[in-house]
This record gives C-alpha cells, sequence and structure tokens, in this order.
C-alpha cells in the first residue's frame, strides 16, 4: 500500500511540477523537464499543508490530498487547453476519417514531451553509474528504513509533523512542551509539510521525499555537465561531487540545508542561462534589445526557484539580492528602459520576498503561540574586525584544513587547482566560468555577512550546512574550466577517430597479400628473373611465339596502332 501511495504522489508531483514549469514557456530536453517537474511538485507539495493551516483548514488526509489533486488539475489547464490547439493544428488535412481519435492525439502530444528517446550508454559510463547507484540505494534505503536521528529535526520539524498528523493542525501541543534550548519550532514549514504528506501516505518515518530530490539534482546533473563536458569527466566529477562525505550523509538525513542547495543552484543555473541568452539580443546602436521569450522565462523561473530556496532557509533571501548588481548590469548592458529594469526585477525579488514573509513575519509572528523576535537576534557589535575575522574563520576551518577533508573530500581542493592552472597557464576565464566564480565569491561574502550579522548562525552547524551551496557552483565552474574544455575535446576526438583508425587497419589487412612470402637472396620457382624459361604472362613481349588471334589484338597491339 505505500508504494501504491508513493507512486501516485510522485505522478502526482510530476504533473503539477510540469503544469508550473509549463507556465514559463521553457524548451527543455526531456531530462531537465522530468526532473525539475519532480523537484517543483515536492516544492509545491511541501506549501499546500501550510496554506491549510493559514486558513485554519483542518489538515487532514482529505484536505491534503483533496489540495494536491486539485491543484494539479488547475496547474494542468493552460497546458491542456495548449496541447489541444497544438494537437488540432498538428492534424493533416487529408487524414482518413476515424484514422486518429482526438482523445489518442492529445494524449500522444502530452506523453510525447515526457518520452526520453533513445538511451545511449557508453562502456565507459556503465563503472561509474555503478558506484553512483549504489551511492543513490544506500541514501534512498536508509531514508525508507530508518527513522529520523538528527537532533534538530527531532526538537521541531519531525514532532510538529506527527502531533500535527494525530490532532490534524500545525499548531498543536508540541508548542506547550518548554523548548528555551532550541530555536528549531521556528524554522520553515517546508521540512513539517513534506513529512506530514508522506506520514499520510503510509510512510511511518516519512522522509522519503528527499530520495526523490536527491535523485533529480543527480540526473540533472550529469545531463547539465555533458553539455559542457565529454561524458567521461562529467561522471568523474559527478562521482566527486557526489561522494563529499558530509553533503552526502544529508540526503538521508532530513534537514532544511540539502533541499536549499538545490534549489539554490537551480535558481541560479536559470538566472546565468537567461544572462547568456540576453547577451545573444543585445541592443545595436540605439535600438535597446528585446529580450527572448526563453530568456524572460528562464529569468523568472530562476526567481521562482531562488523564492522556493528563500522559503525553506530564509537567510537565502540575503543571498539571493546579492545578485542584484549583476542583474542591472545586464539589464543596463542590453539598454532596458527604466520601466521594464523596475518592473521585470520587482517580479523576478517576488517569489523571495513571499518565501521570507508568508513563514517568518505573518507564520511565527502571528500563529504560532511563541513568538520569535528576530530583531533581538543582531549582533549587538557590530565591528568590521569580527567580520574579517569571520572570513579568515570560514576559509581555515571549514575550506581548507584536516576539517575539509572530512567535510568535502578533495573536491574543493581539486576545484582550487584547477582554478590557479588556468589563471596561471591560460590567463583568461571565459564568461560562463566568470558567472560561477563571482556566485562562489558572492556565496562566501553573503555567509560571512550573515553569521557576522547573527552569532545564532554557528561555524560548526550553520555556516557549515549553508557551504552546501558552493558545492554545485564549484563543479559548474569545473565544467567551464578552459584545461578541463581542452582536455574534453581531445578525448572526443580520439573517440571519434576510434572508427576511421579501425578502418585504415581493417582496409590495410585487406590489401595486403597473403600468398607472398618474405623475398629471398636464393631464386627460385617463385622469384626466378623475366628471362626465366617460364616468363610471366605479363612480361611476354608481343612478338612472342605466341601471337595474338587477328580477330582479337592484345592490349599492347592496340596501343600501338
Amino acid at each position: 500500500m505505500p508504494f501504491l501511495a508513493f507512486f501516485l504522489l510522485l505522478c502526482c508531483h510530476l504533473l503539477a511540477g510540469y503544469g508550473v514549469l509549463q507556465l514559463f514557456r521553457l524548451r527543455l530536453k526531456t531530462a531537465y523537464t522530468i526532473t525539475l517537474s519532480l523537484l517543483l511538485g515536492v516544492a509545491l507539495a511541501s506549501f499546500l499543508p501550510f496554506l491549510l493551516q493559514l486558513f485554519y483548514i483542518p489538515i487532514t488526509g482529505l484536505t491534503v490530498f483533496g489540495s494536491l489533486a486539485l491543484t494539479m488539475l488547475l496547474l494542468n489547464i493552460p497546458t491542456a487547453i495548449r496541447t489541444r490547439k497544438e494537437g488540432r493544428s498538428a492534424i493533416p488535412l487529408a487524414s482518413p476519417p476515424g484514422a486518429l481519435r482526438s482523445r489518442q492525439r492529445r494524449l500522444t502530444a502530452v506523453f510525447r514531451r515526457f518520452h526520453p528517446g533513445p538511451l545511449r550508454v557508453r562502456p565507459y559510463e556503465i563503472p561509474y553509474w555503478m558506484v553512483i547507484g549504489f551511492l543513490i540505494f544506500v541514501s534512498v534505503w536508509r531514508c525508507y528504513y530508518f527513522p529520523v536521528t538528527s537532533r534538530d529535526a527531532l526538537s521541531g520539524p519531525e514532532a510538529i509533523a506527527e502531533f500535527a498528523v494525530r490532532e490534524h493542525t500545525l499548531i498543536n501541543s508540541f508548542f506547550n512542551i518548554d523548548l528555551w534550548s532550541t530555536n528549531n519550532q521556528f524554522k520553515s514549514p517546508f521540512l513539517i509539510s513534506l513529512q506530514v504528506v508522506y506520514k499520510m501516505a503510509g510512510f511511518p518515518f516519512g522522509q522519503v521525499w528527499l530520495s526523490i530530490v536527491f535523485i533529480c539534482l543527480t540526473v540533472f546533473l550529469y545531463h547539465a555537465l555533458t553539455e559542457k563536458l565529454h561524458p567521461l569527466l562529467a561522471a568523474t566529477l559527478l562521482l566527486l561531487f557526489t561522494m563529499a562525505p558530509e553533503p552526502y550523509a544529508y540526503t538521508f538525513m532530513i534537514l532544511y540545508d540539502y533541499s536549499n542547495m538545490v534549489y539554490f543552484f537551480l535558481g541560479l543555473y536559470f538566472l546565468l542561462r537567461s544572462g547568456l541568452t540576453q547577451h545573444a539580443v543585445q541592443s545595436t546602436g540605439s535600438t535597446p534589445a528585446q529580450p527572448t521569450a526563453q530568456s524572460t522565462g528562464s529569468y523568472y523561473f530562476a526567481g521562482l526557484l531562488l523564492g522556493i530556496a528563500t522559503y525553506i532557509r530564509s537567510e537565502t533571501l540575503i543571498l539571493a539580492l546579492l545578485f542584484l548588481p549583476p542583474i542591472l548590469l545586464m539589464q543596463r548592458h542590453a539598454r532596458y528602459p527604466f520601466r521594464n529594469i523596475l518592473v521585470s526585477d520587482l517580479l523576478f525579488f517576488l517569489p523571495a520576498l513571499i518565501g521570507y514573509l508568508l513563514p517568518v513575519t505573518l507564520y511565527v509572528n502571528h500563529y504560532l503561540p511563541v513568538h520569535y523576535p528576530i530583531g533581538a537576534l543582531i549582533n549587538p557589535q557590530l565591528q568590521l574586525p569580527g567580520l574579517f575575522r569571520r572570513y579568515a574563520d570560514i576559509f581555515t576551518h571549514l575550506l581548507t584544513g584536516r576539517l575539509s577533508l572530512n567535510l568535502w573530500g578533495y573536491f574543493l581542493y581539486l576545484a582550487a587547482i584547477l582554478f590557479a592552472a588556468e589563471a596561471i597557464l591560460v590567463r583568461r576565464f571565459d564568461r560562463d566560468a566568470r558567472n560561477w566564480l563571482y556566485s562562489i565569491a558572492i556565496l562566501y561574502l553573503g555567509l560571512g555577512f550573515i553569521g557576522w550579522l547573527f552569532p545564532v548562525m554557528d561555524l560548526t552547524d550553520s555556516t557549515k550546512r549553508a557551504l552546501f551551496k558552493m558545492l554545485p557552483l564549484a563543479l559548474f565552474y569545473l565544467a567551464n574550466n578552459q584545461l578541463l574544455r581542452r582536455f574534453s575535446l581531445a578525448i572526443a576526438r580520439w573517440e571519434q577517430s576510434g572508427p576511421l583508425r579501425r578502418a585504415r587497419n581493417a582496409h590495410a589487412t585487406h590489401d595486403k597479400p597473403s600468398s607472398s612470402p618474405a623475398p629471398s637472396n636464393r631464386p627460385t620457382s617463385l622469384n626466378r628473373p623475366a628471362s626465366s624459361s617460364r616468363p610471366a604472362s605479363s612480361n611476354r613481349p608481343a612478338s612472342s611465339s605466341r601471337p595474338a588471334s587477328p580477330s582479337r589484338p592484345s592490349a599492347k597491339g592496340r596501343r600501338r596502332k
């Protein structure tokens, strides 16, 4: 029964997320469409029980799964209308009557978007995917079989979700407990809502939704990396990324940081993608540039993803605002009108503002029986030496040293070595690499500033987990590293020249005479000179004792004539 419910939830996530994705009119590969639809469906499922609580609707199985089904249907109405129009326009006028029914055509048009195409697995990919598959299996099994064990979850989201299933409300008897030693009860409803949904679906420990997030991120990363690098290098980098000890542990331990990393990275990915697309339609002369539909859709879709990341962890709002200067610079370079800049940027940051105001300002201060004054958390001694000390502590304790090997493995060291090699040998970075390096710098400066502003965000716990977001950024810098790109091109050329080399070898083997042995100094019957008593027919002169037939002269005779 839980597996049937899981399959139905998976379909619900896929279709609901697909409806959200189609609102932005993005033309994506099938792998991107499926993974992003599932991730958007999970994010949507994390918001609906919280929305029911805001309207004081009892949280029961009927209301939760009914709202999920209703939302899925409503979000797919525009897609169904557009698919119906496309299905009608795709029908030839001369088609025989009754050949294709309209319902079958519409279903075919929908399922065509999810068809992955022919699966091509190269032999050198198999060992990598066997190791990555084993890591995925261990993570999924631990999510399904073992209960929640982290202290931050047991003292907040997990306990609230368990009482919510029994009492049908998020504001339950859990808040009657004295919780002076922790603030986990004031964190985002993201984790609480997902635990409620999956506990009601029949999973006593919930948390299997985290496996969906993990698998979708892994598939998305691999396909995105193969657009830049050879599959051999892409699989190697993905394996090093997946094997980072600390982030991998959070693929089966429910907390906010891994999910926040996923949506934050995807937001930056589509933000940079929209910027690259807009550069292709830059203004010429005094004519302002007009953004394409793809660039506009990617831009606003990035804003939605950053809004989801802010809903998961509220401090992400500060990190999102730090990307406003490059956005304004890009828009200024494209010569957009001031009114368009103002409207587009407000729409871009609107999801992040909603993701902060609803769970923090509204829910914590006006719904919960115990309030959480954010202003009292600000550091009363804001001095610049403390800020620089914070940056130094992040670098020396978390990014380098013995602890960094236990946290990130050798992944960040590899990124640093290739960065130094590119700076010394190539002495320039392309635009994609500069964008990802800027994102890493913004993340480092922003986390140091947040830790300096709010001492509750300590170094070894909150800041350490917030640095998860740096790993996918470093991964895509490596995908745009020019040394790796050149190495990738060399592997591709060698791989493409393989059939040509085999064809040449086969041709040489076919042309080589197999009946002629090695030449010998001793004359034999096979290597006699041409003046032998039995000359070869090809060396016989035209005036031989055996003349040619007059009706059919020889070739030499024809040439003489």
